[in-house]
């Protein structure tokens, strides 16, 4: 239950736009957990049944770069993750103890109401690094060279084997899993979920025990796949990144990223890395140490919204946000931050700023995703159809211009949403197009893409089109076919003699979205949610 839980309340990645699936999960959590006790019973059968589909994107990172994000059919995301979970406690304990404060990332937190990650690591590791920088001459910072997609399965297998009391049980359903996705190749995890950030933790685990062990406690801090360490002198720190090299490489295979591999001085990092604390009030760096997260279902909701809001009052966040578009280049988490804090600003301030962002869009490149978000939550709250007119308008002109920030189809996936926000007959003609189109580099149509539109479809009450896509259903994706079934109830009668002749296998997702989608369409006022 708490993974179906996890997924309906935050999401099943922090990549992709969430899909209506998650949606149900919130709604329906007893019948999809039902169906996940069912396939544990069978996991082989289950797999044969019930194919475990995924879809891989590129991702940017920063302004010319690309990693590579999977986002996993939702119902088998979901059994991943209650795997993982199942384990957490033990992979929790196997860990570095967080009183040594030199492991923060993605610190598992039991107990039913809560997230599954401690949501102040990268601060606490921000504020640690800083504090033992004051104490030491020289940091040396390293990252893992392509962390998650070089994670050996056997090594995983070997690590999750010291945490799993079950006679491997749930080792190698998660193997297995874990191979069905990486396509028959012994290595790589799906970035963007909770389970592989657990798995990935464990991963790295051993190699953290091995550096405390040798001396290096107290003196190195890690974050995911950034390690930081703490010296004296320039031997020394050469000894730690060849240290670090040889344990990577030989306990599991890793390599170091040689151009993000630095020696500093204590002066040099904490003029780079100044904590909100030391920070200015109303500064950059105060504003990058506010916690901005909210959860609509604490028991403290309302207390938390007021004092998030308070906080968000002491900055002017139009101001720090037009300093960094002004840059030409910007500090990404804290535009990001920036981006996401204007849900919580008043609607003209909001439209303003929607327009800037758009207006900068190249100079906002690495996070085209949260930009959209951005347009998205304002036009949903916008009562003036000419200003909501003119972002859709700049919208589909990126797309029409096959802008290269378009042609990325995790981009252009935001870009669906925002045109999903409201009817035109531009943003209609515009969707049908791209949905018969290809998506991105690889010359494929995205599925979560086609899936988007059929629902935007279908709340647009667009029947003459929804119509002409009944005879594809049998060989569309089954992402789309999930979504057909919520979209048909537009056709009326029509969608009903389609119904009867086309029932859902039962015990499936499908079932149970198509029952989902039922219930909720006897209401008038209902709207499908995309």
């Amino acid at each position: 239950m708490r993974a179906v839980s996890n997924i309906a309340d935050r999401g099943d990645t922090d990549v992709f736009p969430f899909p209506i699936e998650n949606h149900v999960f919130h709604d329906e959590p007893d019948e999809v957990v039902g169906l996940l006790e069912a396939i544990s019973q069978d996991i082989d059968g289950s797999l044969n049944r019930l194919p475990l589909t995924s879809y891989s994107s590129l991702a940017s990172v920063g302004y010319t770069g690309y990693r590579w994000a999977t986002q996993i059919d939702p119902l088998w995301n979901a059994y991943l993750l209650s795997l993982v979970i199942s384990l957490a406690p033990a992979i929790e304990a196997a860990r570095i103890d967080p009183s040594e404060q030199t492991v923060f990332s993605y610190r598992y937190q039991a107990g039913p109401d809560a997230g599954l990650f401690n949501t102040d690591g990268w601060r606490a590791f921000q504020d640690r690094c800083f504090e033992l920088a004051n104490q030491h001459a020289l940091i040396i910072c390293v990252d893992v060279a392509d962390f998650y997609s070089r994670i050996y399965h056997h090594r995983l297998e070997n690590a999750l084997q010291e945490v799993d009391y079950s006679s491997f049980a749930r080792t190698k359903e998660i193997i297995k899993l874990l191979g069905r996705l990486s396509g028959g190749t012994s290595y790589g995890l799906p970035v963007g979920g909770n389970a592989a950030r657990l798995l990935a933790e464990l991963v790295l685990n051993r190699v953290d025990h091995l550096l405390m062990a040798e001396g290096f406690e107290g003196k190195f801090c890690r974050y995911a796949d950034d390690y930081r360490f703490f010296v004296n002198d320039l031997q020394s720190a050469h000894r730690c990144i060849g240290m670090l090299s040889e344990k990577l490489m030989r306990n599991e295979g890793f390599s170091l990223q040689k151009a993000k591999t630095r020696i500093m001085t204590s002066a040099e990092y904490q003029l780079v890395t100044e904590p909100h604390q030391h920070a200015e009030p109303g500064s950059a760096g105060k504003f990058l140490g506010l916690r901005l997260h909210f959860d609509p279902y604490s028991l403290t909701a309302v207390e938390d919204y007021e004092r998030m809001m308070a906080q968000i009052a002491e900055f002017d966040v139009l101001g720090l946000l037009r300093d960094e578009i002004t840059k030409g280049r910007i500090h990404i988490n804290l535009t990001r931050k920036l981006v996401s804090a204007l849900q919580y600003m008043d609607a003209t301030s909001r439209v303003q700023a929607v327009i800037s962002l758009l207006e900068n869009i190249d100079t906002l490149a690495p996070i085209t995703p949260q930009v959209m978000l951005a347009v998205r939550h304002c036009l949903d709250d916008l009562n003036d159809s000419e200003t909501a007119g003119r972002i859709t308008e700049t919208v589909r002109k990126l797309i029409d211009d096959e802008h290269y920030l378009a042609k990325n189809d995790l981009n252009l996936a935001y870009m669906i949403r925002v045109l999903a926000s409201g009817q035109s007959r531009e943003n209609e003609r515009m969707l049908i197009r791209l949905y018969g189109s290809t998506h991105g580099y690889g010359g494929q149509s995205a599925p979560n893409i086609q899936r988007d539109i059929l629902l935007a479809m279908a709340k647009w009450n667009v029947r003459y089109w929804l119509s002409s896509r009944k005879p594809s259903f049998n060989t569309d994706h089954v992402w789309v076919r999930r979504a057909f079934r919520v979209a048909n109830y537009a056709l009326g009668d029509e969608g009903k003699h389609w119904r009867k002749a086309n029932p859902p296998e039962s015990q499936s997702l499908d079932s149970i979205i198509q029952n989902w989608a039922a219930k909720r369409s006897s209401n008038s006022r209902w709207s499908i949610p995309i």
